[in-house]
């Protein structure tokens, strides 16, 4: 057996009843350690300044048995990513089972409880996400998307809607489940009767592990959008009880799945009846492009929404793309519900759109 090290009972995360967060790794042989967590963006009162000093790496103190450690905070209640670079490589906490996938690599999850609307609880029932692998004749290849289903669904015979929920660049059909909390949101609306009962469709965005902004990037534009409405779409009304209706599907995306979810919703308005932006819109280079294509085919052949909602931050880096998409948006005649709520390009912001927005789809006109 190995000798006993300090490492074998390390508490790696720890939250202090003040929500300051504690980070802990074993590396008596490193040289030099940083934090890259997220969560400082949720600190309050917060700047835009101030966040950015974290985006290089908090620097972590060792201790006498090799322990480093550092701490972070106040964090606002919610569930979190982070990674150490210990001596320049990028590892996850060795100590930390909970992890969460994006396109080239893994984040551990640290939560600060108390967001009470995306806690699993005790006497919530809880749906099931499962993992979902599929043949793609847009992609040419096998992909992988996630699915929600609402408590009791395995047992019922009622046939329901569905939300496709994209996630943004970088990240992957996995950080919906993970980090996004998409399960907890909709197990405790749908307990609340806040909203009803749903499928959520959570399919991988990037059709290649090259992704990279660079100028002139039309983002949004490419075989995902074939994939999910030509594949996706009809193998989920295949093998799951859904209403096959554009009044009982809704596409709602974050970022880089904003985008798609412009261009998909415009382009196949009689798809999809209900859309949700989050932190997104087309970019500057690109807005005359959009008015040509995507906005052009919708005056053309276009269906009305039922609901078209969007929301960025007040420190969000899409906040400007935002405004103007939206208004060329209302140029073309769709009445879209705009928002402008706090905070920056985050998953506390998208965790927030996402539980206001499930509760306003699949709803009668009476209701909304």
């Amino acid at each position: 057996m190995p000798a006993p090290t300090p490492n074998d009972t390390l508490k790696s995360v720890e939250v202090t009843p003040d929500r300051h967060v504690r980070f802990r790794i074993w590396a008596p042989n490193a040289i030099e350690v940083k934090l890259h967590a997220e969560g400082p963006e949720a600190t309050p009162g917060i700047t835009p300044e101030e966040t950015g000093k974290y985006m290089a790496g908090v620097p972590l103190t060792k201790g006498d048995q090799g322990v480093w450690e550092a701490t972070i905070g106040p964090i606002e209640p919610g569930m979190y990513r982070y990674t150490f670079t210990v001596d320049g490589v990028s590892t996850t906490d060795p100590r930390n089972p909970l992890t969460s996938q994006s396109l080239t690599h893994a984040s551990s999850m640290y939560e600060v409880p108390g967001a009470d609307f995306m806690e699993y609880k005790a006497g919530v029932p809880h749906g099931v996400i499962a993992t979902i692998y599929y043949d793609s004749s847009a992609t040419g290849g096998q992909r992988r998307m996630h699915v929600y289903t609402p408590p009791g669904y395995e047992n019922g015979s009622a046939r329901l809607p569905v939300l496709y929920l994209l996630h943004g660049g970088g990240d992957s059909d996995d950080s919906w489940p993970t980090v996004g909390r998409a399960g907890a949101i909709l197990d405790n609306l749908i307990a609340s009767g806040k909203a009803v009962p749903m499928l959520i469709v959570m399919p991988a965005g990037h059709v290649s592990t090259d992704f990279r902004l660079t100028p002139g990037a039309r983002m949004g534009h490419d075989a995902f959008n074939d994939d999910l409405v030509k594949v996706v779409l009809p193998y989920i009304d295949a093998h799951y009880r859904t209403v096959a209706d554009r009044d009982h599907r809704a596409i709602a995306g974050l970022s880089m799945g904003g985008l798609q979810t412009l261009n998909i919703a415009l382009d196949d308005s009689s798809d999809f009846a209900y859309v949700g932006v989050f932190s997104s819109g087309w970019f500057p280079n690109a807005i005359k492009e959009e008015q040509d294509t995507d906005v052009a085919q919708y005056r053309a052949s276009g269906k009305p929404f039922r609901l078209f909602w969007v929301d960025a931050g007040k420190y969000d880096i899409a906040l400007q793309n935002s405004h103007a998409t939206v208004a060329v948006l209302k140029d073309a005649g769709i009445h879209v519900e705009e928002h402008e709520s706090g905070g920056f390009h985050a998953w506390p912001n998208w965790r927030d759109y996402l539980h206001q927005f499930a509760a306003l789809v699949f709803k009668s006109p009476e209701a909304q």
